[in-house]
């Protein structure tokens, strides 16, 4: 009974269509998702199918588990992220899912039960000391795209919240920044707009001090706006081509990284990790996982010292 429903199954596939290669069903997947997807999302997934092309030329009928797994060793061996290897295996996943059951072309997925990497306890991301973020924003003062510096090591934004930003979201009296929406490239035209957040624990207000108000006043002040009247009238692309390198000259981060520079100082400082998540726009388990590795330094810097007053005392008794 169970070899009559594999073959009734079997009958279903349009084996015709299954005989197309990776590379032609993944651009006619990529030319339907740009029609109901974000511009970005579809991005990924075109750079995502990059990495996978020692797939192309295959039919996607005779793709199997070992073939996948042996691109993702090959990712594993370019010695990539785990965080990013694991991201480019959910996105191959929908795309076969994709071919399953809206294409009917495959009976199984070819990525179920991929081994990755092993995940690193401790975070990737590189972090300033706050002496290392005051000299870097110092050195950056007179950069065009210094606002956007500041402001992510000043609030922990991401860029397209940053991006986003109007000065109507500025509350001088109650000393806030609303983030309500961020700036993305959407649509057929690619055009850059306001759209909605990552998620819903990134609508949030986030207090800054008096001396950032300053800041922004400043810059204000100096610097014309756009006809949205953003704070910082730039497109992302502009940020990779010209401030992410400077950063990297300078202090050997990204963008992305001041945010991270952010909640470390503010985890380090002794801030809970339930406020620090509510100020990222995380969830706590994520803020925890990412960050955790800070009060395990903090632990270890407090026994180093502990054992260094004891050892000072002890040279001191013995010397009298």
């Amino acid at each position: 009974m169970l070899a009559e429903l594999e073959s009734n199954i079997k009958n279903n596939i349009n084996s015709d269509d299954a005989s197309q290669t990776f590379e032609e069903v993944a651009k006619m997947y990529l030319e339907h998702s740009s029609l109901y997807k974000e511009y970005n999302t579809v991005k990924a997934s075109k750079h995502c199918f990059s990495k996978f092309s020692c797939l192309d030329s295959m039919k996607i009928k005779d793709i199997h588990k070992i073939d996948v797994q042996c691109a993702v060793d090959k990712l594993v061996k370019e010695d990539l992220k785990q965080s990013t290897i694991s991201t480019y295996v959910i996105r191959l996943n929908t795309f076969f899912k994709y071919i399953k059951e809206d294409l009917n072309l495959i009976m199984t997925l070819p990525t179920t039960g991929i081994k990755l990497p092993k995940e690193k306890n401790e975070s990737n991301k590189k972090a300033l000391t706050k002496s290392e973020l005051d000299k870097l924003l110092k050195d950056l003062s007179k950069n065009t795209f210094y606002i956007v510096a500041y402001i992510a090591a000043s609030t922990g934004m991401r860029l397209g919240e940053i991006l986003g930003l109007t000065w109507n979201d500025l509350d001088e009296i109650n000393l806030t920044l609303e983030v309500s929406k961020q700036w993305k490239v959407s649509g057929k035209e690619k055009k850059s707009d306001f759209g909605t957040l990552k998620s819903k624990n990134s609508y949030r207000k986030i207090p800054i001090s008096s001396k950032i108000l300053k800041e922004l006043k400043i810059y204000r002040k100096n610097n014309p706006t756009d006809f949205k009247n953003r704070i910082a009238p730039f497109n992302s692309s502009s940020i990779s081509k010209y401030l992410n390198p400077k950063l990297r000259e300078l202090a050997g981060i990204s963008v992305h990284e001041l945010r991270h520079t952010y909640a470390t100082l503010l985890i380090a400082n002794g801030l809970d990790f339930k406020t620090a998540a509510e100020l990222l726009g995380h969830d706590v388990q994520e803020t925890y996982k990412t960050y955790s590795h800070v009060t395990s330094d903090m632990l270890k810097n407090a026994a180093k010292k502990i054992d260094d007053k004891i050892g000072r005392a002890s040279c001191r008794e013995r010397v009298s």
